[in-house]
């Protein structure tokens, strides 16, 4: 019988993709994430597969270079910012993504827009602090949903999975993407148009784009002033895609309406950041980057890692590739 693999977990994952790892190989699950290389050094030396739960775990250069074995990088998720993807690369290290979770993300993005436009959660609270002794019909006064424009930026899965959900309110729907997609603008009845005009003709704006050097802050003061006053931005996307302190503002000085956040750019929400600053009459949504937390989301995500490390030992191409480049790399390896 040959050498067991041994496999390292970043965080605890749903148990359905640990028992599917353990089938084959030695796991070893943080109880925590590691914060630090030296952290996640030690543990990753004699590992051939690496399954990264949460995206803040650092896996640099350094970390991968100190990796010998190492042949795959398994994100728990879509995002993969916090891997250096183009070290792996040069070392022939495959790193996947699991793109399962695209209908429950645009769940709370749908969310977050419905509670912003009805006020629900300053009308909990008013009910709560019991402040609720008459019939008011001018309390919490807010904005229908259908019939209005969505403006989504990134019409990726789960983009497209907010679009379907918009259509079913009735709203003309138009989005924004660095590739136009005419297959999806069949298919759902959605419009392409550049960002200045998805930014000032739409009612609510939704941010559904990776972080690149190119995304980052793509909204920020310029760009919050073009949305109408009436207008909601939602971000289940990644934090630093907005600039915070320019919505504190915007949301501060009534430049838009509400915002809905599940990410933020410092995670968690520190004690002095300006969104906490701003006082209860504004209309924000919080929730701490909890988007993909189901309990069918979470199954499909342990299982989808788990089985693309296994794919990779097993000699296959993953399903999910990040860098399909990499087979040029291991094909140059083997024709040495």
């Amino acid at each position: 019988m040959g050498r067991r693999y041994r496999v390292v977990v970043t965080a605890p994952i749903r148990e359905e993709g640990i028992r599917l790892l353990q089938r084959e190989a030695e796991v070893f699950v943080f109880s925590e994430p590691p914060r630090t290389e030296e952290e996640l050094i030690e543990a990753v030396r004699e590992a051939d597969g690496l399954l990264v739960s949460l995206n803040v775990e650092p896996v640099t250069s350094k970390v991968i270079e100190s990796a010998g074995k190492l042949r795959v990088i398994a994100r728990h998720g879509i995002g993969y910012d916090n891997v250096d993807v183009q070290a792996a690369t040069q070392r022939g290290i495959w790193v996947t993504i699991a793109p399962v979770s695209s209908e429950t993300v645009a769940d709370m993005a749908f969310a977050h827009l419905l509670c912003l436009a009805r006020k629900v959660h300053p009308a909990t609270q008013y009910i709560k602090s019991g402040k609720w002794v008459s019939r008011n019909p001018f309390l919490f006064m807010g904005f229908d949903v259908w019939g209005k424009t969505l403006g989504i930026i990134g019409l990726g899965r789960i983009g497209q999975a907010v679009a379907r959900r918009a259509k079913g309110f009735g709203m003309r729907v138009i989005y924004y993407d660095k590739v136009r997609r005419e297959n999806a603008e069949r298919e759902l009845g959605v419009e392409f148009h550049n960002l200045e005009y998805l930014l000032r003709e739409s009612d609510f704006v939704t941010l559904h784009v990776p972080l690149t050097p190119e995304t980052y802050h793509m909204i920020g003061e310029r760009e919050l002033r073009m949305m109408k006053p009436t207008a909601i931005l939602v971000n289940t996307s990644r934090g630093a895609i907005i600039d915070t302190q320019a919505l504190a503002k915007a949301l501060r000085e009534g430049w838009i309406a509400g915002a809905g956040l599940d990410v933020f750019e410092r995670e968690p929400l520190p004690p002095d950041d300006p969104l906490l600053t701003l006082g209860d009459d504004v209309n924000l949504t919080m929730t701490p980057h909890i988007a993909s937390n189901t309990v069918e989301c979470r199954v499909r995500l342990a299982v989808t890692a788990a089985e693309e490390i296994l794919r990779v030992l097993h000699g296959e191409a993953p399903r999910f590739p990040v860098n399909p480049e990499v087979a040029d790399v291991l094909k140059a390896r083997k024709m040495q």
